[in-house]
């Protein structure tokens, strides 16, 4: 079995697909552009979308840009997006303590951005070091424990050395200290041929070296389902649609959240991977968004 390639459909297929749901929630990276280079026709086939009504929400696992980040990339794209249409990680993350009444600090391993959020959020972030000198002197300075740290999380850092992975792994052997990870991507595509390793090869490193079992917040995860399910009051998950290029990320998701799935090939996963390792086959197939601007001009 294989997903129906929208390009294919006839007229009446096409408008019956439409017809089939009434919120888009889409991933960014992949399915709207590659780096800073813009997918052609992505955006505005999402802007045909909501021109029949569909409600247009994105949710990506990059969590190096904040949300007004991500305004203001869309509107170098001609896209005017809105604080409530977009969906990061932090987030969730944000969501699950205040849930859960998180008290104490948190020892956080991602990027700037990610950690403004959860200062601006009232918790207090513990981080580093960047380097620590190269001798027992400096690694029991990293082992120094600190009882008010109540959580670990783990997501994108450009920063990520040793001494960081050491620290949050002699932090978490203590087994009432929450672990929380974000993304487990082991590649990070910037382009069609090229990737940065993923924050994935070092969340294994610490679950290996501590045998715990994180909880996870990004796609495709419970938490991250429970999150948006209650931010949007999904009722009838049937009737919205994910648009994603990673199989085993943004199609696992919207299977798990039981939404249509539609997988476009401009990104991580080439058409190549839907033939060799796919765990969960797509209802629908792109070859890329742009090409679903042009079938409503025919």
């Amino acid at each position: 079995m294989h997903p129906k390639d929208i390009s294919k459909m006839s007229t009446e297929e096409f408008k019956n697909f439409l017809d089939s749901f009434d919120t888009v929630f889409t991933d960014c990276d992949g399915v709207l552009w590659l780096n800073d280079t813009p997918i052609n026709g992505a955006l505005q086939s999402l802007q045909m979308l909501e021109s029949y009504g569909k409600k247009v929400v994105f949710v990506s696992n990059h969590s190096a840009r904040s949300v007004e980040d991500y305004i203001v990339k869309f509107r170098t794209m001609n896209y005017e997006a809105t604080a409530d249409q977009i969906i990061l990680p932090s987030q969730a993350v944000i969501w699950y303590l205040k849930k859960i009444g998180f008290q104490g600090k948190a020892y956080v391993i991602a990027t700037q951005r990610f950690r403004e959020v959860l200062t601006d959020n009232g918790i207090e972030v513990v981080t580093g070091p960047l380097d620590i000198e190269e001798n027992m002197t400096g690694i029991l300075s990293v082992l120094k424990p600190d009882p008010e740290i109540k959580a670990v999380i783990i997501d994108f850092d450009i920063n990520m050395n040793w001494a960081r992975l050491l620290r949050a792994v002699s932090i978490l052997r203590n087994e009432n200290v929450i672990f929380l990870i974000g993304p487990r991507d082991k590649k990070l595509p910037i382009s069609k041929t090229q990737s940065l390793i993923g924050p994935g090869c070092f969340i294994d490193i610490i679950i290996n070296h501590t045998n715990r079992t994180p909880i996870e917040y990004a796609k495709p995860c419970e938490n991250l389902k429970n999150f948006i399910f209650e931010q949007f009051n999904i009722t009838n998950p049937q009737r919205c649609i994910f648009i994603g290029d990673s199989l085993s990320a943004d199609i696992k998701f919207a299977h798990l959240c039981g939404f249509i799935k539609l997988w476009v090939s401009s990104g991580v996963d080439s058409e190549d991977a839907i033939k060799e390792n796919c765990e969960i086959m797509p209802d629908y197939y792109l070859k890329n968004l742009g090409v679903m601007k042009t079938l409503n001009q025919q």
